[in-house]
């Protein structure tokens, strides 16, 4: 009885945790002749992967920044100030790494286009799905923004 009443428990925190529909996440079918090319598939199941922890990490950052939103930040102590910041720090350096990534994957799809070798179809194939991932992740830029904007008097980069 005990280990029913347990499981139930569990069964019952797991279930109010956060499901994985409320975090945006991109699903792309692979086509046959992209399957059929080890690099080609392995590029975009990782530009896929990419995109959808960027999405998991927008999803966790802006929850954890929800408390912070409608705050006087001056009205804060210290201690609070510099969490706030932080957390503001964390969300653009999220971003900033997942753009250093993305430029990558960009330089290397060029490379990708740029070889004759490659078959047109699967360079098709190819440019169709990472249009899609390029498609969500300007949705998750849209939605979340690459700033959580929660410290009213930020320092200028220099």
């Amino acid at each position: 009885m005990k280990k029913i009443l347990l499981f139930a428990l569990i069964l019952t925190g797991l279930a109010s945790c956060k499901q994985a529909a409320d975090v945006p996440q991109i699903d792309l079918t692979l086509s046959k002749a992209l399957k059929g090319n080890a690099t080609l598939n392995e590029f975009v199941t990782q530009a896929k992967d990419n995109a959808n922890t960027l999405a998991r990490e927008c999803v966790n950052l802006h929850e954890m920044a929800q408390e912070y939103l409608e705050v006087d930040f001056d009205s804060l102590s210290t201690e609070e100030q510099e969490k706030i910041v932080s957390l503001d720090y964390k969300y653009v350096e999220m971003w900033y790494n997942f753009n250093v990534k993305y430029t990558s994957q960009t330089i290397q799809l060029l490379e990708f286009l740029k070889d004759e070798s490659i078959p047109k179809e699967e360079l098709i194939d190819m440019s169709k799905a990472m249009a899609q991932v390029n498609s969500f992740v300007q949705e998750l830029k849209d939605t979340y923004g690459q700033d959580l904007k929660l410290d009213p008097h930020p320092a200028p980069v220099q």
